[in-house]
């Protein structure tokens, strides 16, 4: 089975090996850990789940559950809507051993809603597709008239 980012709702990005993804329509924020965002990279890099466990299992140390561990990993993605079922590919996974050695093989993905209201309240959700962002004037701290003469003074 493979899996891409639902683009449609989220936002990511990975930074010093650990991904964060947003939902754009929530609010609504995702941490994964050090081996929950190797996983990640390597599904959206087009890795089936299938070749991801054949990497995972030829890790030294790796669990006996990794399997089971990879699956529910991969569920509560999907259930979060983070990934969506994509295009079928067979492209190679690769794991780093030490991330998972650190990771003590566990995947994780946490929820987290303490910045909903700074993300929900960003500008960028005012967009309208077929005329970009407007925002209203007024809203920076001038009228209508006063924006409107600033405005004409900065085409001179």
């Amino acid at each position: 089975m493979n899996y891409v980012l639902n683009d449609e709702k989220m936002f990511a990005d990975v930074t010093d090996g650990i991904a964060i993804i947003i939902n754009s329509e929530t609010g609504i924020y995702y941490g994964l850990n050090g081996l929950g965002t190797a996983v990640y990279e390597n599904l959206i890099n087009e890795a089936s789940v299938e070749n991801i466990l054949s990497a995972l299992k030829s890790l030294p140390g790796a669990p006996a559950d990794i399997e089971t561990t990879l699956k529910s990993f991969v569920k509560e993605m999907v259930d979060f809507e983070l990934i969506i079922e994509g295009a079928s590919s067979n492209s190679e996974a690769e794991i780093n051993s030490d991330v998972a050695s650190e990771s003590n093989f566990e995947m994780e993905v946490k929820a987290y809603d303490d910045a909903q209201e700074l993300l929900l309240a960003d500008p960028i959700h005012e967009v309208k597709e077929e005329i970009g962002w407007t925002p209203e004037k007024d809203s920076i701290g001038y009228t209508k008239e006063e924006t409107k003469e600033r405005e004409e003074k900065m085409e001179v």
